[in-house]
């Protein structure tokens, strides 16, 4: 996300439009996302109310894993070589600091603010453990940590797509099929006598970052990743409508960002996005609009949930209309405060980039 997952924990690459144009529409739908969950979670499977909230909500999830793969191009691009040094004394610190600074506001609103405990426990734990979207920094943190690692990995090409041929399937494919009745056991069991942990899901996101961006990628490629992606946000849906109305309840099983219906939109989004830049650039103001966004993105994502929580203070949700206009309306409410107030902190001296 801008700066945390570029200028700030990263070296800093000359900006590369298709990259922002990326982050820009990533910030957006995480934003869409969170404005639209709360209602769906409330709401029981079947309506036609959660049904277009599942819609939207499945078509947008590729938001998480496009921002590591952002992360992933930028990072471990070879000829930007991060000591080893640098990366514990700067760019993990750039990631921790904004989650302790901000994990300690969300706990004061949360626990302190109207309707809040006022525990101390309660406020210990949630200052400890994150407001549930800085889970994200955290992750960013592990990859990071990962980095003197997946560098000698990315310098051969075939090792780095061997790597995301064995991560996928097992962080992606394998773990959902621990659904399935009475084979779902068998496999949940041999995984578990595997404890085959090193290839984990967001490293393969990473890694895909960079190897897309170099991948020369023919046009019968990119129409069969494009129709994977279709295809891929069509199998959420129906999935998520399925596994809800069997529990009677709203379920995320589908939703998860490393299942392979959620992977695939994203690795043919990145890959398109890819495809576009080498042909095409953006107007001299969109060019402005999508460098602001990406450029704030992750100070947007650090403070939209508490823009949504002050509305929701006064009833504003998205319940006042049909969410094809409610959702809409919502994200933009909380979007256009966000990009303000970080754009207000990346003004403190001294500690506002790390903050926004």
């Amino acid at each position: 996300m801008g700066e945390a997952t570029a200028s700030v924990s990263a070296p800093v690459r000359q900006r590369v439009e298709y990259l922002e144009v990326l982050r820009a529409v990533a910030i957006i739908a995480v934003v869409v996302i969170h404005a639209s969950i709360t209602e769906w979670h409330q709401l029981p499977p079947g309506g036609s109310r959660a049904d277009q909230l599942t819609w939207i909500g499945s078509a947008l999830r590729f938001c998480v894993p496009v921002f590591f793969m952002v992360s992933g191009a930028l990072f471990l691009a070879p000829e930007r070589e991060v000591a080893m040094g640098s990366l514990f004394r700067k760019s993990i610190p750039r990631l921790l600091i904004p989650f302790a600074c901000w994990s300690l506001c969300y706990a004061l609103v949360g626990v302190y603010g109207p309707g809040g405990s006022r525990d101390p426990a309660e406020f210990a734990r949630d200052a400890l453990t994150g407001h549930f979207h800085l889970w994200f920094l955290l992750a960013l943190t592990g990859l990071y940590l990962a980095v003197p690692i997946l560098r000698p990995v990315v310098r051969d090409r075939r090792v780095a797509w061997y790597f995301v041929a064995l991560a996928l399937p097992f962080a992606s494919v394998l773990p959902l099929l621990e659904h399935l009745p009475v084979a779902g056991e068998v496999i949940s069991e041999v995984l578990g006598d595997m404890r085959f942990d090193l290839v984990l899901g967001y490293s393969a996101f990473f890694i895909l970052g960079l190897l897309l961006d170099r991948a020369d990628l023919s046009p019968a490629v990119l129409a069969w990743l494009a129709a994977g992606g279709i295809a891929g946000v069509v199998a959420t849906g129906i999935g998520t409508l399925l596994v809800s109305a069997h529990s009677g309840e709203p379920d995320e099983l589908f939703f998860d960002f490393v299942t392979p219906n959620v992977a695939v939109v994203a690795i043919a989004l990145f890959a398109l996005a890819r495809a576009w830049g080498r042909r095409f650039s953006l107007s001299p103001g969109w060019r402005r609009a999508v460098a602001l966004l990406g450029g704030y993105s992750f100070g947007i994502y650090l403070i939209h949930p508490l823009v949504q929580w002050a509305y929701r203070q006064f009833g504003i949700t998205t319940e006042f209309a049909q969410p094809w206009l409610s959702v809409p309306v919502l994200t933009v409410l909380v979007l256009v405060p966000s990009l303000a107030a970080a754009m207000l902190i990346r003004r403190i001296p001294g500690v506002g980039r790390l903050l926004a």
